[in-house]
């Protein structure tokens, strides 16, 4: 447990510790909320148990804001200790060095997703004049926490794993030489095709949260989620496969974690996080919809739904803009020219 000495990984570690405590008191106290919470109950018991529930968001809430910045959190530990390990020139050589690989990431970015989620449906609790959703939202936290914990043990398992005293391989070994980095040199038309089928997805999805926005409904908010996951699901490839190439001007050069350094202006870190942004936002804009129907709350679901569809769109927006950069950059310094042979 060398790495857990280290400060990055210090805090990691105890940020994620603190956000699963936090969840751990949660759900004692969601217990307590599915077999006492009656809605409209004025007892001393009901009153007492609304003020435990308040607090307990509250506090959760602090704790799931903390679980969404590990997602970053993780992959700077990682970057971070590429000059401590010999062979590793970035996250990619850090994590690949481990049994565990890649599974930080992947758990962190699964839990960012349910706390994102779980936060906007605490957003909609509050807008109600009478505490319909507390119970939705403490029986969700059944879903959510045990994502924090196991990410927390992930990570664990991670520092754990680590050997500063190793020998990596870097990402233009063993991703850039393997069967994805032989597919992204030679399939250029593909990779093409796929990256402006996400870009036309992305701006899709703008314009249904643009939409949502205007005139919140069924319809925008159904669009906002459906358009807003189908851009995740193809933008995420097509950026390890298209956009980063173009970024480092070199076909077989395919690592997404290369691109969160400085030589090519770090346009890594505003992309990914738009890229989550819109993916949350517009998952949000859905569930708040049909919530919303569901207790007969159409008025402050409208409302948080203009706010989703803003801030979603505006995500969307720049993931495009910020996806498109490099290839323009590069089509400009070529004349034109193709990267891929």
């Amino acid at each position: 447990m060398d790495a857990l000495s280290r400060p990055w990984f210090l805090a990691r570690f105890l940020s994620g510790a603190v956000a699963a405590v936090l969840c751990l008191v949660a759900v004692w106290v969601a217990f307590r909320v599915l077999r006492r919470w009656r809605v409209g109950a004025t007892s001393e018991g009901q009153l007492a148990l609304e003020r435990r529930a308040e607090l307990v968001a509250t506090l959760v809430q602090g704790g799931l804001v903390l679980a969404l910045a590990n997602v970053a959190l993780t992959v700077l530990v990682a970057d971070r200790s590429a000059d401590a390990i010999r062979g590793a020139m970035c996250a990619w050589g850090v994590f690949e060095s481990t049994a565990i690989g890649l599974w930080p990431v992947a758990t962190s970015a699964l839990m960012a997703l349910a706390c994102a989620l779980w936060l906007v449906l605490h957003r909609l609790d509050l807008r109600l004049q009478t505490p319909t959703l507390t119970r939705a939202k403490f029986l969700a936290l059944f879903a959510v926490a045990p994502l924090v914990w196991i990410d927390l043990g992930v990570f664990t398992a991670f520092a754990s794993q680590l050997d500063f005293d190793v020998v990596a391989s870097c990402c233009s070994v063993s991703l850039d030489g393997g069967s994805v980095g032989r597919w992204g040199a030679s399939g250029g038309g593909a990779s093409a095709r796929l990256f402006y089928a996400a870009l036309a997805l992305s701006i899709g999805a703008a314009a249904a949260l643009s939409w949502t926005r205007r005139r919140p409904g069924r319809a925008a908010a159904l669009a906002s989620t459906l358009l807003s996951l189908a851009a995740a699901l193809t933008m995420t490839p097509a950026v390890l496969l298209y956009v980063a190439p173009h970024a480092y001007e070199t076909p077989h050069h395919l690592c997404p974690f290369c691109l969160l350094h400085a030589d090519v202006g770090g346009i890594g870190w505003p992309l990914f996080a738009a890229l989550f942004s819109g993916t949350a936002l517009g998952a949000g804009a859905g569930m708040v919809d049909l919530i919303g129907r569901r207790v007969g709350a159409l008025a402050a679901a409208a409302d948080l739904e203009r706010s989703l569809g803003r801030w979603g769109a505006l995500s969307w927006l720049l993931v495009s803009a910020l996806a498109l950069a490099p290839i323009v950059r590069f089509a400009i310094l070529s004349g034109g020219a193709s990267l891929f042979p």
